[in-house]
C-alpha cells in the first residue's frame, strides 16, 4: 500500500473513530437502561410493547443528537 493511499484511508478512519465510539457507548447505555427497566419491573405487571419502546426514547434522543452533530461537522469540513 502506497503512502498516499495509506493516508487517504487513515484520515477518514481517524475522523470516524470518535463517532463509532460514541455510537457503541449509546448502544450500551440503551441496553443498560432497558436491563434496569426489566430488572426493576414488578413481576405481577405486564406492559404493552409501547411501554418497552419508551425506555429507548431518551437515550435515542441523545444518540440522534450525536448523529446530527457528526453530520453537521462532516458537512462543514467538506
Amino acid at each position: 500500500m502506497s503512502a498516499t493511499l495509506r493516508e487517504a484511508v487513515a484520515e477518514p478512519v481517524r475522523d470516524a473513530l470518535p463517532f463509532l465510539i460514541i455510537t457503541v457507548l449509546w448502544v450500551v447505555v440503551m441496553v443498560v437502561l432497558y436491563g434496569l427497566f426489566l430488572v426493576t419491573k414488578p413481576s405481577d405487571i405486564t406492559y404493552d410493547a409501547w411501554v418497552h419502546a419508551t425506555v429507548f426514547v431518551v437515550p435515542a434522543i441523545g444518540f440522534l443528537g450525536q448523529v446530527l452533530q457528526q453530520a453537521l461537522s462532516g458537512q462543514h469540513r467538506a
